[in-house]
């Protein structure tokens, strides 16, 4: 039997964990376009991630043009050129060169408004966890549905805000990307030995 928490009204608690962990990134689509309905449900998601407190600075815009998604895989490519004069792993044949499709699949930009941040005593970037979450959240649904899809943050960002009218204050994330996988993934994490720590950082504290 499936185990839930008492009153909490949620998944099953063994639901949620092999859907995270079976989580990829897909680059590479087919020509089969993602129902309205799917994207409804997919941006629905987004909409539903958490934000310091509920201030919801993020903003979806859902690219259907071919010309503006043409306009953005040409970026895409350019944005790859240029990190690549500096970096050879983003020339052809490196190990991060591939420039991700922009044609075929949903996509869905992520932009984030500064001011809708709180003001804590340091320089506060909550409006960018959120967009985080919600891109983590967008994600996972579109795996849930059977769909694959992969966030694409390497762009040339003023003049990607430029091909989508995003205004110059705020911060252009990415492309969400999703539609059905013309791929198979698999990936490996570490394991929580390495990452997790109990009480402190290890290593000896630093004298008074």
């Amino acid at each position: 039997m499936t185990a839930t928490p008492e009153g909490a009204g949620g998944p099953p608690l063994d639901a949620l964990g092999p859907l995270m962990r079976s989580r990829r990134a897909i680059r590479r689509f087919d020509d089969r376009p993602v129902p309205e309905e799917l994207v409804s449900e997919i941006l629905e998601a987004a909409r539903w991630a958490p934000s310091p407190a509920n201030r919801q600075p993020t903003r979806f815009i859902h690219v259907r043009d071919a010309a503006i998604k043409q306009r953005l895989q040409d970026l895409a490519h350019e944005s790859k050129d240029l990190s690549g004069y500096w970096d050879p792993i983003f020339r052809v044949g490196g190990s991060s060169a591939t420039v991700n499709d922009l044609l075929r699949p949903t996509v869905i930009a992520v932009c984030a408004d500064p001011a809708k941040s709180l003001t804590n005593v340091h320089a506060d970037n909550g409006f960018e966890w959120a967009a985080a979450m919600s891109i983590y959240a967008m994600w996972l649904r579109a795996h849930s549905l059977g769909l694959g899809g992969v966030f694409v943050q390497h762009w040339i960002t003023e003049k990607a805000k430029a091909i989508l009218n995003v205004p110059l204050a705020w911060t252009f994330l990415g492309t969400f990307t999703c539609g059905y996988a013309a791929e198979a993934k698999s990936g490996e994490r570490l394991p929580l030995a390495e990452l997790v720590s109990t009480d402190r950082f290890p290593g000896d504290p630093r004298p008074a």
